[in-house]
């Protein structure tokens, strides 16, 4: 598959304080990926910078092969974005703010934008300002979606939505980014939200993308080890995140099981049980590590 956004050596700080360091990244085309990390690890910032809103520090960023700051007009248009904070016109009606999108593109689909405004129940004659932060979330949703783009970004997307909402969104969000082999980035620090949408999970921790992967492999590789009877250090354990001891038992978190090493292991007659990890615990160990 094409590469839709490649990153190197991306910086980026905010008052001498250091945001993103060093940050290496590619997805794919097609790729649906959950963007995890922290409060004040850089999401909104990382997202920003390939949109070339926040202006970079130092580093390369190209989107659909061409470098993020000279975009073609035709690039642009490929891309919707849902920032987490609304930053539309805001005493517009929804339906003047949606003519007035629509003008700066040359695709744009009316269907959709019907088909979602009464399915969400939105009431256009209301100004942006009037709506509830959850309708007013998914007017955004509905422009970005309108341009017929081929990548995605959201901050947050669902953030201002009670839990049935989220579910609705991400569940329309899958099947439209199938259908349509849309890109699409969406950070979150909602793991189940992540779990519903996301192929792919990139965990954003000290500056830098730390863990990127499919993540179906991602949940069936990081697992927890328990060595009965062992007691080891986490050097001695191949793929280790980190390692506890307790009585005379081993627990050990890994990135993925050496089954070379495991198979030593069992020969030796030790015990060891391999336990699954939710995604939630994986993300706290990989970032505590």
């Amino acid at each position: 598959m094409s590469t839709v956004i490649s990153i190197e050596s991306l910086n980026k700080s905010y008052d001498k304080q250091s945001v993103l360091s060093g940050l290496n990244w590619q997805v794919s085309q097609g790729d649906i990926v959950g963007l995890l990390g922290k409060n004040g690890a850089g999401k909104s910032t990382l997202l920003k910078s390939l949109l070339n809103i926040d202006e970079i520090d130092g580093g390369q960023i190209s989107v659909f092969d061409e470098a993020h700051h000279s975009l073609s007009i035709s690039s642009k248009e490929k891309i919707g974005y849902v920032p987490q904070e609304n930053d539309e016109i805001t005493w517009l009606p929804v339906t003047d703010l949606i003519k007035f999108r629509k003008q700066f593109y040359q695709q744009w689909s009316d269907e959709k934008v019907n088909y979602y405004l009464d399915k969400w129940q939105i009431d256009t004659r209301k100004k942006m300002i009037e709506l509830s932060p959850g309708q007013a979330q998914k007017v955004l949703i509905i422009l970005a979606l309108a341009s017929m783009p081929k990548l995605l970004i959201f901050d947050e997307p669902a953030s201002a939505l009670d839990p049935a909402g989220r579910r609705d969104l991400l569940k329309e969000l899958v099947n439209l980014a199938c259908d349509e082999n849309i890109t699409v980035i969406f950070s979150t620090h909602i793991t189940s939200d992540l779990e519903r949408l996301a192929s792919k999970v990139a965990i954003l921790d000290k500056g830098k993308i730390c863990y990127f992967d499919d993540l179906d492999k991602t949940k069936e590789n990081v697992v927890q080890l328990v060595m009965h009877g062992q007691q080891l250090s986490q050097q001695q354990i191949p793929n280790a995140l980190r390692s506890d001891i307790k009585g005379n038992n081993t627990y050990c978190v890994v990135t993925k099981v050496d089954l070379i090493w495991l198979e030593e292991q069992k020969q030796q007659g030790v015990k060891i049980d391999i336990k699954p990890m939710g995604l939630e615990d994986i993300f706290l160990e990989i970032t505590a590590s």
